[in-house]
């Protein structure tokens, strides 16, 4: 299991990260905090190729800075396996994708990242 956490800006209007895979696998957890509040329904996407593979999207009560848990994201039935692979020939496969929608704020993000390099999936 690799374990990844980070922290980066985001304006408002959303952004697309883009993090090269460390390993062959999969990611098994995703999670994010805020230091801005951020509206209900608003979501933040892990993708591979533009397909999601976990996605957060805020409750109807919101995310409150400071006091609310951290953001936690909920793996796509049919897509949660797809795997990452930085030797893949497909490039886009080479790398992890986190979109952040418009939040209607800017402010600084935490993410954290469980990619399994270990797991056995069905191709």
């Amino acid at each position: 299991m690799i374990r990844m956490e980070f922290a980066t800006y985001v304006a408002d209007g959303g952004i697309t990260i883009r993090i090269p895979a460390p390993a062959r696998g999969i990611v098994t957890k995703f999670k994010a905090t805020c230091n801005q509040n951020i509206a209900a329904a608003k979501t933040i996407d892990v993708q591979r190729a533009g397909t999601s593979v976990n996605l957060i999207t805020v409750a109807a009560a919101g995310y409150t800075a400071g006091t609310s848990a951290p953001l936690e994201g909920t793996r796509d039935t049919t897509n949660k396996d797809l795997i990452f692979d930085p030797n893949s020939s497909t490039d886009t496969y080479k790398e992890i994708m986190i979109v952040v929608a418009d939040i209607d704020a800017s402010g600084q993000f935490g993410f954290y990242i469980e990619f399994d390099d270990f797991a056995i999936v069905a191709q």
